[in-house]
Formats: structure tokens, C-alpha cells, sequence
């Protein structure tokens, strides 16, 4: 049966200071966005990422405000099946704003800023 979400190999926090979290993730070949983007050429679609991002930051940080808009979102390089990457998401309570990256140790694959509403 076809994946929805990749599999998180590791969780790492950063310092209580930058609340940063790194989320190693492997991201196999069964998962149900491949097929049919691209024919020939399957890639993680980029609302994909975007969606990831949102959903594994919930998980681990404290983000508890609706979705309102993105922001710098850039796209560098495509994610492929059967990739390893590192997810780094940054919450920044006071703005209500996640930062996240696709990236391993040779290249960011994309990156971008998430606000949430509910803030003060």
C-alpha cells in the first residue's frame, strides 16, 4: 500500500535557544505522490514538502495556530524516490512563523517560512 508520509529515521532538537529540530528522513519509492508527477521522472511535489513540513512540526513543537500563508518559498532541487534528507524546522513563537529546509550534507533541495494565525 502506497505511503502518504516519509519514514523519520531520527528526531534531533537543537539548543531550548534556536528551537530548532532536525528530522532525518527517508523518503521511499512507494510513496502515493510519485505516480504520475512526473511520467518518466517522478519528484516529491513541492505542496508535498510544504505539507510535511507543517505536519511534522506539529508533532514535535508547540505550534498550535491555524495556517495563514507562506512566505520565500523556493524550490532548488528535486527530490527523488528512495532520497535521505534532513528536515530542519525552526518555530519562532513570537512571530508565529515556522522556518523549514529539505537538505542534505551537498545540497538544499527547498526551503521557506509557514505562518500560523492565533498569535497575539
Amino acid at each position: 500500500m502506497p505511503r502518504q508520509l516519509p519514514e523519520v529515521l531520527s528526531v534531533r532538537r537543537g539548543t531550548a535557544i534556536d528551537g530548532q529540530i532536525f528530522i532525518d528522513l527517508y523518503i521511499p519509492t512507494d510513496i502515493v505522490h510519485f505516480p504520475g508527477h512526473f511520467p518518466g521522472l517522478a519528484i516529491l511535489p513541492g505542496v508535498v514538502q510544504i505539507d510535511w513540513a507543517v505536519r511534522l512540526a506539529r508533532l514535535h513543537l508547540p505550534i498550535d495556530g491555524q495556517f495563514t500563508q507562506m512566505e520565500n518559498i523556493k524550490f532548488q532541487a528535486l527530490i527523488l524516490p528512495d532520497a535521505r534528507v534532513v528536515l530542519t524546522l525552526t518555530w519562532i513563537p513570537e512571530k508565529w512563523r515556522l522556518e523549514f529546509s529539505f537538505s542534505t550534507s551537498l545540497r538544499k533541495y527547498s526551503s521557506g517560512r509557514v505562518i500560523f494565525g492565533g498569535g497575539p
